[in-house]
């Protein structure tokens, strides 16, 4: 993969992942200094050639967190209409 290419991927997951700022974002997944980024897309220094392998990386811990996250919600949606669930009163 090619320096352009391995930038137009980091902007295009950071973009993704974070919004409009998502340098600093990516950079601390990453486990490098906003800098580094910075200076990545400015051609000051050469984007590392695994940054690709690293950014699949920060999405598939990313995608673990967000099933956990909805299994959560899913499990307090179920437990919480049960409770809401009004019960039938004798009459």
């Amino acid at each position: 993969m090619g320096e352009n290419a391995n930038l137009d991927l980091l902007r295009l997951v950071g973009e993704a992942l974070y919004g409009e700022r998502w340098q600093a974002a990516i950079a601390a997944d990453l486990g490098v200094s906003d800098r580094a980024v910075r200076y990545w897309l400015s051609s000051a220094n050469p984007c590392p050639d695994d940054v690709g392998t690293r950014l699949l990386k920060v999405i598939i811990s990313k995608r673990d967190r967000i099933v956990d996250l909805e299994d959560a919600v899913r499990k307090h949606l179920a437990s919480t209409s049960q409770r809401d669930t009004p019960t039938p009163t004798a009459s």
